[in-house]
C-alpha cells in the first residue's frame, strides 16, 4: 500500500507544463541614440490547495483526517487570493515592483522596444506566475 502511494506521488510530482496568457510587443526608436538591453523578471508561487490535499489524503490513515483535509482545503482556498490563470498565490501585489526594476536598468527613462510576457509553469500542487519584460534603455 506505501509502495503504490509512493508510485502516485512520484507520478503527480513529474507532469507539469507551461502556458503563456499574455505577449505584447512595442516598436524600437533607434534614432534616439544608443539602444543597450535589459531584462526584468518577477515571479510568485502560487498553491493549488485541491492538490495538496488530495496529496496528503494519499498519505492519510484513517477517514477523520481525510475528512479533516477536506475542512482544511475548503477554509485555506477562502482565505487565498491571485490571479484567475493560475494557482492563487499568497500575495496580489507581486508583480508591482516590475516598473521599478525598469526603471532601476534604465536609469534615463527613455525606454523603447518593450516586450512584456506573463505565463504560468503548472506542475500538481504548486505553479510559477511569472512576467518578463525585454526592452531597450536609450542612453
Amino acid at each position: 500500500m506505501k509502495g503504490s502511494r509512493l508510485m502516485v506521488g512520484v507520478l503527480l510530482l513529474g507532469n507539469g507544463c507551461a502556458h503563456l496568457h499574455q505577449l505584447q510587443i512595442a516598436d524600437i526608436d533607434s534614432t534616439g541614440g544608443t539602444l543597450e538591453p535589459f531584462e526584468v523578471q518577477v515571479n510568485a508561487t502560487g498553491l493549488s490547495v485541491h492538490d495538496s490535499a488530495e496529496v496528503a489524503k494519499l498519505f492519510a490513515t484513517s477517514e477523520h483526517s481525510k475528512k479533516n483535509l477536506d475542512n482544511a482545503e475548503q477554509i485555506i482556498a477562502m482565505t487565498q487570493m491571485g490571479p484567475k490563470t493560475g494557482d492563487p498565490t499568497f500575495s496580489d501585489d507581486w508583480a508591482d515592483g516590475a516598473a521599478a526594476q525598469v526603471l532601476e536598468r534604465c536609469p534615463t527613462g527613455h525606454v523603447t522596444g518593450l516586450s512584456a510576457r506573463r505565463e504560468t509553469m503548472d506542475y500538481p500542487v504548486i505553479s510559477g506566475e511569472i512576467v518578463t519584460i525585454k526592452g531597450y534603455c536609450i542612453q
